[in-house]
């Protein structure tokens, strides 16, 4: 069975660092899940860096070690490629990716691009190309959180009544990946209201945000100050239970109506499940699914117009803060 030829552009953590961390106990960057896959080889790494690019290719035993995209694209022919680079660089680097014939699946960093018009060029150009493009939101690569999407879904913690979430980082850079989280969970948002925001001077702010979804579920999601510490997390309140995701994802909890174990007469949540492995191996499990795609045909769990749909939400958020006005989603 025919092993793809892999190539990793950007050097950072995401793409090879994290699997220096000690802490770090799983598959989390681009160039380990290549090198696990037994259905991957990893054949180039490239960073504009060459310190990174080396160190990278020694890391991870690869010869191919470059500080242009073009060249690596030229001398290597992979099949797969992923982009880890600055948000910024994403629309030129997929679109070089997408001028190579060898090239048949891209996965990107979020966000997909920073402006909603490249993204969607983006999403048009590799249907044209035939080329599967995916988005590593890299929750939707979690067993964990796929399991509580089912059961959400099949009415376990019931209707939706009330959604809450907090993130750093930037409205697009890290916003993006709760607005893709609550869209995969809950539904498409029907109009938002951003609000304030932290560094508002910045290109990517992090304001605050009022959410109402199109089953009627409404939201409040807070901007807090990554100088402080990082944070990401949602709480899904339902009519029969409520799901709580903490530590960027890694815990998963889960509480169910029962009676009070403090008062008689009275019903309340009580916690029954508690998962502690909720990012395992999530680049792992995005590589896997690229290679079933090539193979099978059919989509990513996370596709290029999931990218778009999330940076629609993201920029919406921040030009309403910029406005003061809320902004009506029509997101297919």
């Amino acid at each position: 069975m025919m092993v793809y030829r892999s190539a990793v552009i950007g050097c950072g953590k995401i793409g090879s660092g994290f699997a220096d961390d000690p802490k770090v106990k799983s598959i989390y960057t681009h160039a380990g899940a290549y090198t696990s896959c037994p259905d991957t080889i990893l054949v180039g790494v490239c960073s504009r860096d060459p310190g990174k690019a080396e160190r990278c290719g020694r890391r991870w035993n690869v010869p191919g070690r470059y500080t242009d995209a073009r060249t690596l694209l030229v001398e290597q022919q992979p099949e797969i490629v992923s982009i880890c680079t600055p948000d910024e660089t994403h629309h030129e680097l997929i679109g070089a990716a997408l001028e190579f014939p060898s090239v048949r699946a891209i996965l990107t960093e979020k966000p997909l691009a920073v402006d909603l018009t490249e993204g969607e060029d983006l999403v048009r150009r590799t249907k044209e190309r035939g080329v599967v493009l995916a988005v590593d939101y890299s929750r939707r690569y979690s067993d964990r959180i796929q399991t509580l999407k089912d059961l959400i879904a099949g009415g376990d913690i019931g209707a939706i009544q009330a959604v809450h979430g907090y993130y750093t980082g930037g409205v697009l850079h890290n916003g993006t990946h709760w607005f893709d989280l609550a869209r995969f969970l809950i539904g498409e948002m029907s109009r938002v209201q951003g609000i304030g925001g932290r560094g508002k001077s910045s290109p990517d702010p992090t304001p605050d945000a009022r959410l109402e979804f199109r089953d009627g579920a409404r939201g409040y999601l807070h901007g807090c100050d990554a100088g402080a510490y990082n944070i990401f997390e949602m709480d899904i309140v339902g009519t029969l239970g409520r799901a709580e995701i903490r530590n960027f994802g890694h815990t998963v909890i889960l509480s169910r109506v029962h009676d009070n174990p403090y008062y008689s007469g009275y019903r309340a949540l009580v916690q029954e499940e508690r998962w502690e492995d909720g990012m395992r191996d999530v680049l792992l499990h995005a590589v896997e699914d690229l290679v079933r795609c090539l193979r099978e045909g059919g989509e990513p769990r996370c596709t290029g117009h999931d990218g778009v749909e999330a940076l629609r939400m993201g920029i919406a958020v921040r030009d309403s803060a910029a406005t003061g006005r809320p902004v009506r989603l029509g997101g297919s």
